[in-house]
């Protein structure tokens, strides 16, 4: 009868412990996928906002260079005013035969209704649009997801980069009509702000496009309007994963998508896309912001951007992250199971604890493996952000009174696109695992190495104050420059880096301390690359 009990007991402990094991098991793996969810999610937000910075960038600029430009004296004609060709059956202009020289690839079409200013204001614009050139295709090579970069004058002219011939596309009155103009139009915009156009159907046959436009003024006088135009295909491809994702303009119209075979042609509603009706749509942009919440059937990531007039859901049925965690576990069912058999069949007690003992160590060792994959980036062997941030308020935690320094080096790797594009992505990863590994070879055991996304690393220095981090990120930058890696068939990859330095303030937050080091990085890249900045100059220029 005592063995009886006994045996009952046990078999009770066993039945216990499985189920814990497998709501364990479940509850983790739910989570996890949740997290994964919104990981992704806050990467394509992030991707997302530096686009729209860079764009804010540029197009402040232009603007700035466009309104300045008029009160700069006299000025040179453009020698592509050589390749203007008027056409008098049709009263119009083109540039053309810039087509067929050296300038194709480096300057826009500029065409226009009309004769050909041969002097005054309206030609020193035409100049001003040729300026533009320069700018456009040092941009449109930084951004090549652009669709365009365009200026449109109010006398009756467009220069359009990328080059296109005119019988493809050339000025007409329409244009003025289109949102991205008239929006920023004076009456429209007495700021003189740049603005964000609605999604509306490019006349290139680019499809679906937004468009970045801001006023060009002569003091106070309106010549014309500057643009960046994004096609909603290559606003697809930036948001595209796993998950259904929709970027929608401030009218709840779907900018890009990834069902972008779904949307087609047509300018479409959210609604319509999700066959949500208008009240779930305002709940979905009622939800809260940067995390992932429950709507019904679904999961919902909700973002709104400060700097565009637009917001971003990522959606994932709770049906697909119930099954996955269910997947997940099936095999620990199976191992409980096994156990539990094993059990049945042995009589002695240290057998039964001894098999239970590497149930349960098996399980935890395969949640830790969990738990360390969710930190480092699996191709490099260097922690991803989330592992850096625990490294970081770990070090703040254990130096809290000595306040020991700390420097932040952000590399990004020059050109990096080419070894991808010309030699596919094995050797774009063998590139990212040297640079790594030359990395974690010249800094101490206690910095820490991160993967910040894509071709750029992120160095946390420990105890080294503004200068040593410097040096150290020239030391670095030099041995990168002097390593060649080998590659199939005899090529020889070579790679350079930039680097951009700043110390961390104990006072503030690590993003602004990474902020500060972005910003050099991004000045090093406009001075040429393959150098290190460091923010306090910068700050002091």
């Amino acid at each position: 009868m005592r063995s009886v009990n006994s045996l009952l007991i046990k078999k009770t402990i066993m039945y216990v412990l499985i189920i814990t094991v497998l709501i364990i098991s479940y509850n983790g793996k739910y989570a996890s996928l949740i997290h994964q969810f919104e990981g992704t999610a806050a990467s394509k937000e992030a991707l997302i906002n530096q686009y729209i910075e860079l764009s804010d960038n540029f197009i402040n600029f232009m603007t700035m260079y466009g309104n300045t430009y008029f009160q700069q004296g006299e000025k040179e004609d453009s020698e592509l005013f050589k390749y203007l060709q008027s056409n008098p059956s049709t009263n119009t202009y083109n540039l053309d035969a810039a087509g067929r020289t050296k300038y194709q690839e480096t300057v826009g079409n500029l065409s226009g209704a009309g004769s050909i200013p041969e002097s005054g204001i309206n030609r020193e614009e035409m100049n001003l649009a040729f300026q533009y050139n320069q700018f456009f295709y040092d941009f449109y090579k930084r951004l090549p997801d652009l669709a365009w970069v365009s200026y449109v004058s109010k006398n009756n002219f467009v220069n359009i980069y990328p080059w296109v011939p005119s019988n493809e596309f050339a000025f007409s009155e329409d244009l003025k009509n289109l949102g991205f103009y008239k929006n920023v139009m004076p009456l429209n915009n007495p700021l003189r702000i740049p603005s964000w156009s609605p999604v509306y159907k490019d006349s290139i046959g680019k499809g679906l496009a937004v468009t970045l436009s801001s006023p060009v003024y002569d003091k106070d006088t309106f010549k014309g309007v500057v643009s960046l135009n994004f096609s909603n295909v290559r606003l697809s491809e930036l948001i595209d994963s796993e998950y259904e994702s929709y970027l929608v303009d401030n009218i709840d119209t779907v900018i890009a998508t990834s069902h972008i075979k779904k949307v087609g042609p047509q300018v479409t509603p959210l609604k319509v896309l999700l066959s949500f009706s208008q009240l779930d749509v305002d709940q979905m942009k009622r939800l809260s912001k940067g995390k992932a919440q429950r709507m019904g059937l679904y999961y919902v990531y909700s973002v709104d951007f400060d700097r565009a007039p637009w917001r971003m859901f990522f959606i994932v049925p709770v049906t697909s992250i119930v099954l996955k965690s269910v997947f997940f576990t099936l095999p620990i069912l199976f191992i409980c199971i096994l156990f539990y058999s094993t059990f049945l069949q042995v009589e002695k007690r240290k057998r039964t604890e001894g098999l239970l003992r590497n149930s349960l160590m098996e399980i935890k060792s395969y949640q830790n493996l969990l738990e360390n994959a969710a930190r480092y980036d699996y191709l490099t062997n260097t922690y991803n952000r989330r592992g850096l941030n625990e490294s970081f308020l770990n070090i703040i935690a254990i130096n809290e009174s000595t306040r020991t320094p700390i420097s932040f080096l952000l590399g990004d790797i020059d050109h990096f696109k080419q070894f991808n594009d010309s030699l596919g992505h094995a050797a774009g990863d063998k590139v990212l695992i040297e640079v790594s590994r030359i990395i974690k070879k010249n800094i101490k055991e206690n910095d820490v190495v991160c993967r910040w996304g894509g071709e750029e690393f992120l160095i946390m220095l420990v105890g080294r104050n503004y200068e040593e981090a410097l040096n150290i990120a020239e030391d670095i930058r030099k041995k990168i420059e002097a390593v060649v890696i080998p590659w199939d068939n005899g090529q020889e990859l070579k790679v350079r880096m930039t680097f951009g330095v700043a110390e961390h303030d104990h006072e503030d937050d690590i993003k602004i301390s990474v902020n500060k080091a972005d910003r050099a990085l991004y000045i090093g890249k406009e001075k040429g690359r393959n150098q290190v900045v460091g923010y306090r100059e910068i700050e002091v220029g």
